[in-house]
């Protein structure tokens, strides 16, 4: 793992939340859906299924809530892990570009408008930051 990435873990499980969450709304709605006769397949078996139609979808939705709890969990050790690898830095500058970028997650424009700096000195500052990193 490289430095990018390891900052980048508090962002990326945020979106991982996100989605998680975005899928087990849609599991929800399936379940809560009534399921129409479907004259299209070949029935291969005689034999009924005795699943109801919607508990596929409650136990996709359980499944993926009980992960979304797991990262929830995680989220601000995460979150911890990364500030405290950037509080080792010693300009401050840096770590305050570093935090915007990687915990806040704004876009570069927008950290050189917040810091009031050029664009390219916020990079050239991104570029020392990470070789300077440790963690």
């Amino acid at each position: 793992m490289n430095v990018k990435e390891y900052l980048s873990r508090y962002h990326e499980t945020k979106v991982k939340i996100k989605e998680l969450e975005q899928i087990v709304a849609e599991y929800i709605r399936l379940a809560n859906s009534i399921p129409g006769i479907n004259f299209d397949q070949v029935r291969i078996d005689g034999t009924k299924s005795l699943q109801a139609p919607f508990e596929k979808w409650i136990i996709r939705a359980l499944d993926d809530e009980a992960e979304i709890k797991v990262l929830k969990k995680s989220l601000p050790i995460i979150k911890c892990e990364i500030i405290s690898s950037i509080d080792l830095l010693d300009n401050k500058e840096h770590r305050r570009m570093l935090i915007l970028r990687y915990i806040d997650n704004y876009a570069w424009n927008e950290i050189s408008e917040i810091m009031h700096v050029s664009l390219s000195t916020i990079k050239r500052w991104h570029n020392y930051a990470l070789s300077v990193l440790k963690f």
